[in-house]
């Protein structure tokens, strides 16, 4: 019962559990979603995803998103074991978050890199430093040169869309946005999940809660999650991301424009 601790540590070990069985090479996103909960609000975040693309790097224009090159493939099949290093220099990075101090990304190889050095006590590579984190501002809104008009707001949702969105309300709201134009022809993939169903053009569809870091690293600019009447959403399903967004400058409601109460998420009165 949320209500009656002052302290909660939540953890999702998978968050993204079918992004995680679709597997990496299909660019299958999946987190390690961490978070600290006092009095009712988040206080610190950690979001690990292993197969997230780095920033402007190729995979993040995929499609599906995240999706691995020949190239990538390749190299694994002949990596060696051991490894010199576990994770790539193009993908896996880990969001942190403290309340009031910020939102910061890294990528990591340079935390593995990092163990290393402690483990071995060489300090001779200078590339690690504070200077390998970086801290992530949502897009601007303001009206500067680097903000962006709601017009070409990205969407960042799940995979299925026939769960996130079954009534299309999602669509429709694309449609105000972006225009009559906003929509693609519906589809006949093979995929019982998507099978028949338009899709958002502006848009890039993964799963887990890695989206509040493409959110909050200014990849996309708008998540929406409306499933099936009766579904719950637990405490570690949103509560690591939702300070992540927050502390690069983003805001999470409820669907009636509230501000998300942790002490009740789960419970009768929040489903």
């Amino acid at each position: 019962n949320m209500s009656k601790k002052r302290r909660v540590w939540c953890l999702d070990p998978i968050d993204g559990t079918k992004g995680f069985l679709r597997g990496r090479v299909e660019g299958g996103q999946y987190c390690i979603a961490l978070a600290l909960i006092e009095d009712g609000e988040p206080v610190l975040s950690v979001l690990g995803c292993p197969n997230l693309p780095l920033p402007s790097t190729p995979a993040t224009a995929t499609t599906p998103y995240g999706l691995w090159s020949d190239e990538e493939i390749h190299e694994s099949e002949e990596q060696q074991y051991p490894s010199p290093s576990t994770f790539s220099a193009t993908r896996g990075c880990m969001f942190v978050a403290v309340r009031g101090c910020g939102c910061y990304e890294i990528p990591l190889h340079v935390i593995e890199k990092m163990l290393k050095r402690n483990i071995t006590g060489n300090d001779d590579d200078e590339s690690l430093s504070s200077s390998s984190w970086t801290q992530l501002q949502v897009t601007p809104n303001d009206g500067t040169s680097s903000s962006k008009p709601i017009s070409q707001a990205k969407f960042c949702l799940g995979v299925e869309r026939g769960f996130s969105d079954p009534n299309g309300t999602i669509l429709k709201i694309a449609q105000l946005i972006h225009g009559a134009d906003a929509l693609t022809p519906a589809t006949d993939d093979g995929d019982d999940n998507n099978s028949g169903v338009q899709d958002i053009k502006n848009s890039l569809r993964m799963d887990g809660q890695g989206k509040y870091g493409l959110l909050s690293r200014g990849d996309a600019e708008v998540f929406l999650r409306l499933p099936k009447k009766g579904y719950v959403d637990w405490v570690w399903d949103v509560a690591p991301g939702y300070l992540i967004l927050k502390e690069a400058g983003g805001t999470m409601t409820d669907v009636r424009g509230r501000p998300i109460d942790f002490s009740e998420i789960g419970g009768e009165g929040r489903r």
